[in-house]
């Protein structure tokens, strides 16, 4: 059963991630092998939200920074040849 964590702010995402990981290591110092694997596969899902959250971000980063149009050639409208105008 998946979660849905795409609600969920950046700060709650990170404090359950911390949760977890917290869980995994005192289930791992009870021995209980059956809850670790559970949790495993909690953590991944929160990881999994977190990645596609940053990598979102730096889509949205790249393409801020990114011209609208790139084609070889393009100008903005002046001209370079001013030897052109002079005649």
């Amino acid at each position: 059963m998946l979660n849905d964590y795409t609600n969920l702010p950046d700060e709650d995402l990170d404090k359950k991630i911390a949760d977890v990981q917290n869980k995994m290591n005192l289930a791992f110092k009870m021995g209980q092998t059956k809850v670790i694997e559970q949790l495993e596969f909690r953590l991944d899902e929160l990881k999994l939200e977190l990645s596609e959250r940053l990598e979102k971000d730096r889509f949205d980063i790249i393409n801020k920074r990114t011209p609208d149009s790139l084609i070889i050639g393009e100008d903005d409208g002046k001209s370079e040849d001013t030897d052109s105008n002079n005649t």
